[in-house]
């Protein structure tokens, strides 16, 4: 009976203490020592800045970075940018200021500690770093505009003189900087395809290129990326922009238009007068502008071929639109002619030279003209040339007998 009760008793002590452990086991200072790793030293990682890992975190498509402004901009990158870029340096050629930016490598504290929504830890929302050394985003784009410098100091030379250049140390800081123009990771030729020049002009000059884009250039372009057609290079420059600010940009207009309508093998393609440029020369509106131009007078007042024709929105002179239209030509004198009457647009040739077959009459005056003036230049020359010598021959006689009386004279007085 004894040996029964024992046992029993022990059975009780063991289940007891049994029932305790494992009550213990789920209590929280268990778990919390369970889930709690050991701790270990931070991870010491050379910073990305300095070792060129730019995709260890632009990679995020959530990355944005703050400025001071408040304003926020991404900062993801995407390597597909940089397929047929013109450009296939390290990121570090052209960020050369970041390489110790945001700060130095630390030497306490491992990345993920600050960077744990780059590098996959459980913060929620997007990941936003302030961007102090920066005011804003311009001020991002304009000291990257100043590493393109390092490689094209050729086409840096050009800009010094160019009106956006001009607009820029105005204080606007918004002008036109590399970047705007050819883009930052994704940089390709800026012709190709062509109607690209036009597109990137409009970003900024939004009004002027819907008016080009009608135009009979424009619409060429647009429709076929025609190669003949002027587009904004072919008359503003590119890098050494000029524009009618420019003193001499309204004297030197008349050679920018005489680069294509001067060339007789390009305007035949067009059945275009190849002799547009020369009867214009030989015109009183373009022999003036081209003596004062060359005589360095910035002041022209007389007609250049965008007073007539007009400057982007230039139309074909059947269009009805066109300013140099048969109808609308009274109009277009009108602005240098008040006073000009319907009959006065009749005298202008339209740059065609005149003809038997067109018209007669202004056809056997310059014809007569161009046979009396040579004569009578030349009848002048000879005239003078005749009286020349004859004035000549009598000093010559006039001489010769002075010299016989003075000479007959002292034989006299001997």
């Amino acid at each position: 009976m004894m040996r029964y009760r024992f046992f029993v008793l022990l059975s009780v002590i063991f289940f007891t203490l049994g029932w305790a452990l494992f009550d213990s086991t789920d209590s929280p200072s268990v778990l919390a020592q369970e889930a709690s790793p050991t701790p270990t030293a931070a991870l010491k990682v050379p910073s990305p800045h300095q070792t060129g890992d730019c995709l260890g975190c632009h990679s995020n498509p959530d990355m944005l970075g703050r400025f001071a402004d408040g304003k926020t901009m991404s900062l993801y990158y995407d390597p597909r940018e940089h397929e047929g870029s013109n450009h296939i340096e390290g990121c570090r050629s052209c960020h050369d200021a970041q390489q110790e930016y945001p700060h130095k490598n630390s030497q306490k504290q491992s990345c993920n500690v600050c960077h744990s929504q780059i590098l996959g830890g459980d913060s929620q929302g997007a990941p936003v770093f302030e961007v102090t050394p920066y005011q804003d985003a311009r001020a991002v784009s304009m000291e990257i505009n100043s590493s393109c410098q390092k490689c094209h100091e050729e086409k840096f030379q050009e800009i010094t003189d160019s009106e956006h250049t001009r607009v820029l140390e105005r204080g606007n800081r918004y002008a036109p900087i590399c970047v705007d123009c050819h883009g930052s990771h994704n940089i390709t030729s800026p012709s190709e395809p062509r109607t690209k020049i036009a597109q990137i002009c409009s970003k900024c000059h939004t009004s002027v290129y819907t008016t080009y884009e009608s135009s009979v250039h424009g619409a060429a372009l647009e429709a076929d990326s025609n190669p003949d057609v002027p587009t904004c290079n072919n008359c503003h420059g590119s890098h050494k922009v000029d524009g009618p600010d420019n003193v001499n940009f309204r004297a030197d207009s008349i050679t920018l238009c005489g680069n294509c309508h001067a060339d007789n093998e390009l305007m035949s393609k067009y059945d275009i007068s190849t002799n547009v440029f020369q009867t214009y020369l030989d015109d009183f509106h373009g022999r003036t502008v081209d003596f004062s131009r060359k005589a360095g007078d910035v002041k022209i007042t007389k007609a250049t071929c965008y007073d007539c024709h007009g400057v982007h929105n230039i139309q074909a002179p059947e269009n009805e639109m066109s300013s140099v239209y048969p109808a609308n030509l009274q109009e277009t004198c009108q602005q240098c002619h008040p006073d000009a009457g319907i009959t006065f647009p009749q005298a202008w040739l339209s740059h065609y030279s005149p003809t038997w077959e067109d018209t007669p009459l202004l056809f056997a005056i310059t014809a007569f003209y161009k046979f009396f003036i040579p004569t009578l230049i030349g009848g002048f020359v000879v005239y003078i040339a005749i009286d020349a010598r004859r004035r000549v021959a009598d000093k010559l006689r006039k001489k010769s007998s002075a010299s016989v009386e003075t000479s007959e004279a002292q034989k006299t007085g001997k």
